[in-house]
């Protein structure tokens, strides 16, 4: 059977999610006059409120890597598979006892959970003898700042921010002091700006092959507006009261919900913008937080202690540098195609229909663009899978898990951007036929079934840090999730539509600057210096704009 990515979810403790409101009034009771223990309390009372698919699929991969040998880390595995199984066999056990004629279909449930509980029970019991501390390390207690604060190094810092119906709450730590802030923003309005500011980085809208702003006239540059006095609002009202924790920090793990999980925080504005907001000049020199940090994405706190604690998951064969997939073979005729009003249904059955997936616009720029991430680190020709070789098959059977990088660059589709497709999905070569098992859409279910042990996977693609598409869902819970639970240590993905010359000079920057630097750069780092580099690019007015420069973001592991 399956593992369904919604099941994974339900891994998350549900009570922590029906208590989310009562834990945001709670901490709505501090001020920031309180005494020290009071505010830990709520920043610990935040990190329940804040618990998340994603942050739980990192913690399980935490889990893997603590076992402390392959085997134990492939049983822990198959128990977190059985688990998602048996909650995904709950949830259909539940919906068949609401239908006509469902009790032969509830005695098979029934059958089969009580079989999944059996062979739970077995693993329980060795890693009971094999890996005593295993329940401890897998219900962990919320971090305190202290915590916190003994895992950072003195360059870095924590910013978290929790949305509330009437407030925004938001701590930051810094090695050594710590701030935090309840900010008058309710969440309507919250929701309001971040939507207005991410309405002008992703205004088509479309899958990866976003057009260029340049204007095909020849006329000069079209570069479109980006309103940088709302986004200086964001961070004199979020950041700017609790920045004096963060003093002497170069690179920020960022933690948030709600609308700002969907905002990188590099695009906010550290002081009063001057010039006009199409100007390119003026977008150059404005001071964009990127200037002051680099972030990574976090998706809990306790992420922090996962990837600082516990070693990489590795195997006991020879290792592969790189291994990647892209330039997928599709023969539609728009580069920037917009997919969500494509006629018809894009499924036949269960099975994507391939004629309409090889309907999907080319893209020409992935192909260079993983060859030169390829040459970057000194990989083979046939570790890249390009063109016809693109297929979810040889994704499938091939030894990811030998990995250190794993790269797909091609279409990345959101639930919904395509009519029928229910979980976000990479776009790869279609077969002739479609089959169960290949019908050119790797979902965000079938990545959660690939076992990796990668240091880094580079997901240039659209849309890669979205949800995947259930209502209410959070951030990051969709690819992002299914490759952390796979195996990936640190996940490059974006938040928009990225254009398809932006998107390689990002990628391919960022491995050559950690490349050049031989393990003294950070992750997040490396892409910092790429993202400026791409903004003071003069060639092209256009890459000013932070639509341009701003999509990627690093999940995980942002350090060396």
């Amino acid at each position: 059977m399956r593992i369904a990515i919604d099941r994974i979810a339900g891994l998350v403790a549900r009570p922590a999610r029906v208590a989310s409101a009562a834990l945001v009034c709670l901490v709505g009771l501090c001020t920031p006059s309180l005494a020290r223990d009071a505010i830990d309390e709520g920043f610990e009372a935040a990190q329940w409120a804040l618990l998340s698919s994603a942050g739980n699929a990192l913690q399980q991969l935490g889990l893997r890597a603590a076992a402390g040998s392959p085997d134990l880390a492939a049983l822990v595995r198959k128990r977190q598979d059985l688990m998602a199984l048996t909650n995904q066999a709950e949830a259909a056990l539940a919906a068949a006892a609401s239908q006509p004629g469902g009790e032969t279909r509830m005695v098979g449930l029934r059958g089969e959970i009580d079989s999944l509980h059996a062979e739970i029970g077995e693993i329980d019991a060795r890693l009971k003898q094999d890996f005593p501390r295993y329940a401890e390390l897998a219900n962990p207690a919320p971090m305190s700042i202290a915590d916190v604060q003994a895992l950072l190094q003195p360059d870095e810092g924590l910013l978290l921010a929790l949305s509330g119906r009437d407030h925004v709450f938001v701590w930051a730590i810094g090695k050594t002091a710590s701030a935090w802030t309840r900010s008058v923003y309710g969440a309507g309005v919250l929701a309001d700006d971040v939507a207005a500011l991410r309405a002008q980085l992703d205004p088509n809208a479309a899958t990866r092959g976003a057009a260029s702003l340049a204007r095909p006239d020849g006329e000069g540059p079209r570069v479109p507006a980006f309103d940088r006095v709302r986004a200086q609002l964001l961070w004199f009202e979020l950041v700017r009261p609790v920045e004096q924790a963060l003093a002497g920090a170069k690179h920020v793990f960022v933690v948030a919900d709600g609308p700002l999980a969907g905002l990188p925080l590099s695009v906010l504005v550290a002081s009063q913008p001057k010039g006009a907001d199409t100007d390119p000049k003026a977008l150059r020199e404005t001071d964009w937080l990127a200037r002051r940090y680099a972030f990574t994405t976090l998706p809990s706190v306790d992420s922090l202690r996962v990837i600082r604690a516990f070693p990489p998951l590795r195997g006991e064969g020879p290792r592969v540098a790189f291994r990647g997939y892209g330039a997928p073979v599709l023969g539609g005729e728009r580069p920037g195609v917009q997919v969500a009003d494509a006629g018809g249904s894009f499924f036949r059955g269960s099975l994507a229909d391939v004629e309409a997936v090889r309907d999907l616009a080319p893209l020409p720029q992935t192909g260079p663009e993983l060859k030169r991430l390829a040459g970057v680190l000194g990989a083979a020709d046939d570790d890249v899978r390009l063109g016809a070789d693109a297929t979810e098959t040889a994704v499938k059977q091939a030894d990811l898990a030998s990995a250190d990088v794993l790269a797909f660059a091609t279409h990345g589709l959101l639930s919904g951007d395509l009519k029928g497709l229910a979980e976000p999905a990479l776009v790869l070569t279609p077969p002739e036929f479609a089959t169960p098992t290949d019908d050119g859409l790797l979902t965000a279910s079938e990545v959660a079934e690939l076992k990796l042990s990668a240091d880094w996977v580079i997901l240039s693609a659209c849309n890669t840090a979205g949800s995947d598409g259930r209502p209410d869902a959070e951030g990051l819970s969709g690819l992002a999730r299914a490759f952390l639970y796979a195996g990936a240590r640190a996940i490059l993905v974006s938040h928009w539509p990225v254009r398809d010359d932006a998107a390689a000079r990002l990628t391919t920057g960022t491995l050559a600057a950690l490349r050049a630097a031989d393990g003294r750069l950070r992750r997040s780092e490396a892409l910092r210096q790429a993202m400026l580099s791409l903004m003071r690019d003069e060639s092209d007015p256009s890459l000013a704009h932070p639509s341009a420069w701003a999509p990627f973001v690093i999940v995980g592991e942002g350090g060396y």
